[in-house]
């Protein structure tokens, strides 16, 4: 019968699209890996598909037919080829009692565990392996969560063996994977080339958490912190975590700090925008915030470092590859046809990162860390958020010409691009001279080229 997938209110489960769209392929048996940046959810949404209810939930009766396997390769005693292989077995017994009775399959297991010979690992392992195939009415779904280092390092004759015996056993074994890149690129070693192509074209690039998700995480916060959260205050959560589960965590601990610590609490909605922007501070001093980002910058390669670092510069042309895999892995997003980092702790870590210390001998710097401007060392008035981010346009892009196009893609957004005139530009230029220069009369840092656009000059 065709697959329907139900949409039952009140599941109480964040994910959904994924978990939809993972079993429409698992329920035809086919072999799917997941794909995420650090921290994103992965594991989370791997131990959701091994939930028997949430099966129910979507699949209804033909749910029965399905035992999805939870395999946490952080659970390997030994990162072997017979290390890989215990644990998958164990994880079989422990899925399911009927599994775990079945002589052959302890049998297999104990002399896995004990082998009188090398050759008796992956004998053994087949053997327990195709007879919980055989002996169980439903279909296997093994879920090999924390894959990338077993997948980098053990022997390949253990996935050459696991696709043998999936090529056996098709119709009733399929596998699912969760990594920080795809199988092809974190071993590119030809053995390993036979189990990547189970997965070949489903691949599923794990995103950030949605806005109703994020919501729903933060009201879990809410009630088990009593914290006194506004919509206003789930916003802005969500534009500076973007979603990333470990980050919404991280901003909600934050914020609600900063609100038992006011007296009183602000809750006139601008007192509350002007404690959302005291508040950013704390959020990128935060050292659990910091890792968060640290290790999504480590995770990315050199080539794609360099495009996070650059996003801002005009007249650069980008690394397609690069550019293409950050928004595969929603490290980038696409907001009026323009890239932006998904996030806004990633995209102030990505500046703080790249920023060099000013120089001795400059008048002028932005200090991405605090979001001061500089003068002669002291901070200027602060700026309006338009205001910032016009003059990190311009810093970004210090001693060149940055044209009245730019301007308005960059601090209004592509969709203004018929509405924003050259007199609402040259305002908003004004009022940053205002605030920059020792005389805006006669400006010295950020100066007109006629008919071209305007120069920074931090000297």
């Amino acid at each position: 019968m065709p697959l329907t997938l139900r949409l039952l209110n009140g599941s109480g489960y964040m994910r959904r699209y994924d978990v939809e769209n993972i079993l429409r392929h698992l329920y035809a048996m086919q072999c799917v890996e997941i794909v995420g940046m650090s921290n994103i959810g992965k594991s989370a949404l791997m131990r959701l598909l091994a939930q028997p209810d949430v099966w129910v939930q979507e699949l209804g009766e033909a749910a029965q037919e399905f035992l999805p396997v939870y395999i946490d390769c952080n659970r390997i005693l030994d990162l072997t080829e017979q290390g890989f292989c215990e644990l998958v077995l164990r994880c079989l017994q422990e899925a399911s009692p009927s599994l775990a009775a079945l002589p052959e399959l302890v049998h297999a297991y104990d002399t896995l565990v004990a082998p009188a010979s090398d050759f008796q690992v992956p004998l053994s392992f087949s053997r327990g392996l195709t007879t919980a195939l055989e002996s169980s009415q439903r279909k296997l779904v093994l879920l090999f969560d924390e894959f990338d280092d077993p997948y980098a390092h053990v022997d390949p004759r253990v996935f050459l063996n696991l696709r043998a015996v999936q090529d056996r056993h098709s119709a009733q074994l399929a596998f699912v994977t969760a990594s920080g890149r795809p199988l092809t690129v974190l071993n590119q070693d030809g053995r390993h080339g036979e189990f990547a192509e189970l997965f070949s074209h489903r691949t599923w690039y794990l995103a950030p958490l949605t806005r109703p998700d994020t919501e729903l995480q933060v009201r879990r916060f809410m009630t088990a912190y009593e914290a006194p959260f506004t919509t206003a205050d789930i916003d802005f959560i969500y534009q500076w975590s973007g979603g990333h589960p470990r980050m919404v965590e991280g901003v909600c601990r934050v914020l609600h700090a900063a609100l038992e610590a006011a007296d009183p609490p602000p809750t006139d909605p601008m007192e509350r925008w002007h404690f959302h922007r005291k508040s950013a501070g704390a959020l990128l001093a935060d050292d659990y915030l910091v890792r968060e980002c640290s290790k999504i910058w480590e995770e990315s390669t050199p080539a794609e470092q360099a495009e996070l670092a650059a996003l801002g510069i005009a007249d650069r042309e980008p690394d397609r590859a690069a550019l293409d895999e950050l928004q595969r892995r929603h490290v980038l997003n696409r907001v009026e046809g323009k890239p932006q980092i998904f996030c806004r702790l990633l995209g102030d870590y990505v500046q703080r990162h790249n920023t060099p210390a000013a120089p001795e001998s400059t008048t002028l710097w932005v200090d991405t860390a605090s979001g001061a401007v500089l003068v002669n060392g002291a901070a200027v008035e602060t700026l309006t958020a338009l205001e910032y981010k016009l003059m990190l346009l311009l810093f970004q892009n210090r001693d060149k010409i940055v044209d009245k196009y730019q301007i308005v893609t960059d601090v209004w957004g592509e969709s203004y691009i018929d509405e924003v005139d050259d007199a609402r530009i040259e305002k908003l230029v004004s009022r940053l001279r205002q605030k920059i220069e020792p005389d805006p009369t006669s400006p010295t840092f950020l100066t007109t080229v006629r008919g071209r656009g305007y120069r920074l000059a931090v000297e």
